[in-house]
């Protein structure tokens, strides 16, 4: 299996962190924001953000409990001048899982990000490497290193052990889009028709992309459901994590008016199913047969498009299938543009 996309990944993310753990002590603040900031951004990162913001421990809260009572003492100088361990005890670490200690690396990171003062303030650092390291009387330099070890680390190293899982599904579908146009379009269009086990349309598509992730070697079990109102696929990680895909079936009779249908409705039913699994993201795979071609208003980054609905991030592949030349011989391509404020409303598809 082709790994240059997870390995592409690994390295970005390896080397925005490094910048964090390396800068000069007065750009730590401003190197932990760029960071989450890009952290926020990625398409893939992103979605893992949202699931460590879902773990119900209690360290998240003390470490915004902290942020937040630097906020009310910025209008007071004096106390925070003071020692810190005099003024204010911002308690201790007690994170007792590895999901809950990636909250508080996370809420770590948000608080130093969040710190509109240059250069980060002291005030801040100590009361977070107090937490982190049950030292009542850490100094500031042990500090930084202490949240640069624990929580930078910590965030790192749990990203980085996540990552495979959504980076493979992503890879697989691209592999899984060249295996059907460039060698299976025919018989894709022709499945379509006559159908397979008594489904025909995108059932018997998303049908075929089941059985080619059944054949791939990867840490998955492939849970196939079929009935109304649930997603084509839903593959379970190990760890009891779910990812979500879903097949729409573009006929080449279709008119732009049902491609854009289509669409709006296969974003919005995609979000509702990861609602349903508590998953940040799940797919969208559209088997076009249109010779015209499809343009989505999507966000794309690190070659991924995806449309970010109801606080849910919707990855989308389309699969040309259509009974047309090669692109060097089709001419001028026609295109059916679908703006996002189409994609973002409710939509109900057409009957087929």
């Amino acid at each position: 299996m082709d790994q240059e996309v997870v390995q592409r990944t690994r390295y970005l993310l390896r080397a925005r962190f490094r910048r964090v753990q390396t800068c000069p002590p007065a750009l730590f603040s401003v190197a932990c924001k760029q960071l989450l900031t890009w952290l926020s951004a990625h398409p893939v990162i992103a979605g893992h953000l949202h699931g460590i913001k879902r773990d119900e421990g209690g360290g998240p809260a003390q470490v915004a409990q902290i942020a937040s009572e630097l906020a009310s003492r910025r209008d007071k100088p004096q106390e925070s001048r003071r020692g810190h361990n005099n003024s204010y005890n911002p308690g201790f670490y007690t994170a007792a899982t590895i999901g809950n200690h990636a909250a508080v690396c996370l809420a770590t990171l948000e608080a130093v990000a969040g710190d509109d003062v240059v250069g980060g303030d002291e005030f801040l650092l100590r009361c977070l490497g107090e937490y982190l390291t049950r030292d009542e009387h850490i100094k500031l330099d042990e500090a930084l290193q202490a949240v640069r070890d624990v929580a930078i680390d910590g965030l790192f190293e749990y990203l980085d052990e996540h990552l495979d899982s959504r980076n493979v599904v992503l890879a697989l579908l691209v592999k899984y889009k060249q295996r059907a146009e460039w060698f299976r379009r025919e018989a894709l269009r022709a499945l379509a028709i006559s159908g397979s086990a008594a489904k025909t349309g995108e059932r018997a598509l998303a049908m075929d992309l089941y059985e080619y992730l059944l054949d791939q070697s990867v840490e998955f079990f492939v849970e196939p459901v079929s009935g109304s109102g649930e997603p084509d696929i839903v593959l379970r990680e190990p760890q009891g994590n779910y990812v979500v895909l879903d097949a729409k079936y573009i006929k080449a009779r279709d008119s732009p008016s049902d491609v854009k249908r289509k669409l709006a409705a296969g974003f919005h039913q995609v979000a509702r199913y990861c609602d349903d699994y508590q998953e940040p993201a799940g797919h969208l795979v559209v088997f076009s047969e249109s010779r015209r071609r499809i343009s989505p208003d999507l966000e794309a980054a690190d070659a991924w498009r995806f449309l970010s609905i109801g606080g849910r991030l919707v990855y989308y592949t389309e699969i040309w299938i259509a009974d047309a030349p090669s692109a060097s011989k089709l001419g001028k391509a026609e295109e059916i543009v679908v703006p996002r404020t189409d994609l973002l409303a409710e939509a109900v598809e057409p009957s087929a």
